[in-house]
């Protein structure tokens, strides 16, 4: 059940989204109940991005061996979720402050600029997916951290 719910949250999220992203402002959350389920549906994209970068990042600390075809799968992960980052960030959650988030403030002044930056982290895990492809160790971990980089911003 808790699964069908996160996906009615992301359908809802998607179909706003666009029109949200061109208006270059956010949607204000109704209710704290939407706000909560958008809250939850974003950190659930992080959370994901998170478990596929934690296999790169063992592998950069030598606590995993280095394996190309793995780095490929996760970068192509990392490449997938960006792409929800921007429409899971629509629903415009401030006005619900006792609600939990580490969403910054300015996410909602410019959501083209950060569907941009998401954009770049999708670009940059798909360049490492193909620098991975070609299984060289060090172009790989250098890809990686580029994209670390992006995803930073």
């Amino acid at each position: 059940m808790r699964f069908v719910s996160r996906l009615g949250v992301m359908a809802a999220v998607a179909a706003i989204s666009a029109a949200a992203i061109s208006q270059n402002a956010g949607t204000p959350a109704k209710s704290a109940d939407e706000a909560k389920k958008a809250i939850e549906a974003r950190q659930q994209v992080f959370k994901d991005m998170k478990k596929a970068n934690d296999v790169m990042s063992a592998m950069l600390k030598n606590q995993r061996e280095f394996d190309p075809a793995l780095v490929a799968t996760s970068a192509a992960q990392i490449q997938e979720l960006s792409g929800k980052i921007p429409g899971a960030h629509v629903v415009d959650t401030r006005q619900f402050p006792d609600i939990k988030t580490a969403a910054r403030e300015n996410i909602w002044a410019s959501l083209a600029d950060f569907k941009a930056k998401s954009e770049e982290t999708a670009r940059a895990a798909a360049n490492v997916v193909a620098v991975a492809n070609g299984g060289e160790k060090g172009a790989t971990f250098k890809a990686i951290g580029a994209m670390g980089k992006s995803c930073g911003a």
